[in-house]
């Protein structure tokens, strides 16, 4: 019973870090940092959020086939796989989309299937967490490590919380970068044959939105 206990409680903390702290962080960096080389910290930072729901996935799998109820006739685990199964293409698609976008300089087909995977992903992952603390709640089996419903609540604010802050960033995102081509234009003209702006300093916007086209 101890053994399963805690099987259950790293199986939830794990997961609830990967997509309410460590995934959203992740996508709000790359929209707004404005830093060199913050698409690589970007992709590390989601490859150890991966990582972390790969080990949470796998404890689900050991209770699936430890407890003495099918679990698999339940929505948590099933919503639970489709969510793994998805995620293993996330970091291929990011890989293709840098690939193309250093070729083309613009997004691609490509480039959407990464964003738009990731954003259902991370949005199923956060739901399936309070279906997953339902499912401990209301099982018999659980009886003895069922969560609190302070516990429930709690995940709730803080999933709902990380999410709109998430999409949040996502907004003001996609408005910088639709701004960056207009703003890049206007620093051009007062270019002079030197590289420098009429101010005698390199124009801003070289470094400051060259990530917004990338993202």
């Amino acid at each position: 019973m101890e053994s399963r206990r805690k099987m259950l409680i790293a199986h939830g903390v794990l997961a609830a870090l990967a997509f309410v702290i460590f995934f959203p962080v992740g996508a709000i960096m790359i929209r707004l940092g404005s830093f060199r080389g913050v698409w690589l910290i970007h992709g590390i930072f989601q490859l150890f959020a991966y990582i972390v729901y790969i080990v949470a996935f796998g404890l689900g799998v050991w209770m699936v086939n430890n407890l003495p109820i099918n679990l698999l006739d339940t929505y948590h685990p099933i919503i639970g796989i489709v969510v793994f199964v998805l995620l293993f293409f996330q970091p291929i698609l990011g890989f293709v989309h840098h690939a193309k976008y250093k070729k083309h300089s613009r997004r691609t087909i490509w480039s959407y299937g990464h964003l738009w995977l990731g954003r259902v992903v991370i949005t199923l992952g956060m739901i399936n967490g309070g279906l997953g603390l339902l499912l401990a709640s209301d099982a018999p089996t659980f009886t003895a490590f069922r969560p609190s419903r302070g516990q429930i609540i709690a995940y709730g604010v803080v999933a709902g919380v990380m999410w709109l802050l998430w999409v949040a960033a996502a907004v003001i995102g996609e408005r910088r970068r639709s701004r960056a081509p207009v703003a890049a234009a206007t620093a051009k003209e007062v270019e002079v044959d030197d590289g420098t702006s009429d101010t005698g300093t390199p124009p801003p916007y070289k470094e400051h939105y060259a990530h917004r086209a990338y993202v």
